[in-house]
């Protein structure tokens, strides 16, 4: 087929094997974990995020020939927007996990939500924008539909409650709104009114509370430890399988924290290689956004890319101490279903 040549087989290879590298290491993280906390298989978390690879290398490569003129077109891509709300208001009349109202519970599997909006609202605000520009439509009215849009998507992920994925969809928003031209003034305004939403959301969630706090004065523990196995692995690191940290001292170690392992069994050297595989997807992504053949396509890889660029940051700014900490996975590489899919269909 023609469009196999429009392939970018550098994403494809770099996609391919951080994810690749992300079963194994969500394997030799969570087997400890496994066997003795959830009397499971000790391979049972790198299975699932072996299957959860597979899914997405399935919607990766059938997007990948899907015509993006249908795919950013302005009814698809508001569809796909709503059915993502319908999917975040379901969520609610579920019982709560954990006290929280993050999963969608559906025969087989369970899907977070969150996930899907980092792509329909990226695509939704592209095909919208670039609509309304093409139909010379008011550009007042035009702003105020597509804060709307984002708005109401951010908040019900916010009331769910996940403050790190609300913040990174408002980012992944806010970049397709820079590409598409909005003027910088109402930008800076409503970056101001999140400032107070922002410190309401902390302020009402005393676990929230407690990680600023900890930021600010002494280390929290779970930081603490990733500190300490990124510390112990050196240079080369102690082994492939050899840490330590991941046996009950740093909690849920291939979730969130797997940064940490990676660190700690592979040293510097594999740490910084697993940035330079998410580094070159985002730049690939940016690449898509520059050379795009429409606006619509350009203005959705900007947001993709913004946001996959922007997770991976936070994630190992966390790691480090850098940020307070969020339940923000590394991309590609941490134990998640939805995410790891969800990331793949946007790649």
């Amino acid at each position: 087929m023609p469009r196999t040549k429009q392939i970018d087989r550098t994403l494809l290879a770099a996609t391919a094997a951080t994810a690749a590298f992300g079963v194994i290491m969500v394997g030799s993280a969570s087997a400890p974990l496994a066997r003795e906390y959830y009397h499971l298989s000790q391979v049972e978390f790198a299975f699932r995020q072996l299957v959860a690879v597979l899914l997405g290398a399935g919607a990766l490569l059938a997007a990948a020939f899907v015509p993006l003129e249908w795919v950013t077109d302005r009814r698809v891509a508001l569809a796909g927007l709503a059915a993502t709300w319908a999917a975040l208001l379901l969520a609610f009349l579920q019982a709560p996990v954990a006290g929280t109202h993050r999963w969608l519970h559906v025969p087989f599997f369970t899907v977070q939500p969150s996930s899907l909006a980092k792509v329909t609202l990226p695509l939704a605000l592209a095909s919208f924008l670039a609509h309304r520009r093409a139909v010379r439509a008011d550009a007042r009215w035009t702003l105020r539909l597509a804060l709307a849009m984002a708005c109401l998507t951010i908040g019900l992920v916010l009331v769910e409650p996940d403050l790190g994925s609300a913040a990174l969809i408002a980012v992944a928003a806010a970049a397709v709104l820079i590409a598409a031209g909005t003027p910088w003034r109402p930008l800076a305004l409503l970056a101001a009114a999140a400032v107070p939403v922002l410190l309401i959301a902390i302020a009402l969630k005393p676990y929230r509370v407690e990680r600023v706090r900890s930021f600010l004065g002494s280390t929290s523990y779970q930081v603490h430890q990733s500190l300490i196995a990124l510390g112990r692995g050196g240079l080369l690191g102690k082994g492939p399988g050899q840490s330590v940290q991941k046996l009950f001292y740093l909690p849920q170690p291939h979730t969130d924290f797997i940064y940490a392992i990676v660190g700690e069994e592979l040293g510097f050297l594999g740490a910084a290689g697993v940035l330079a595989g998410l580094a070159i997807v985002a730049a690939r992504g940016f690449r898509a956004a520059e050379h795009a053949a429409s606006e619509p396509q350009g203005l959705l890889a900007a947001g993709l890319a913004t946001s996959f660029a922007v997770q991976a940051l936070l994630n190992v700014s966390v790691c480090l101490n850098l940020l307070p900490a969020k339940g923000l996975p590394l991309p590609l590489v941490s134990a998640g279903g939805s995410d790891v899919v969800m990331t793949m269909l946007g790649i």
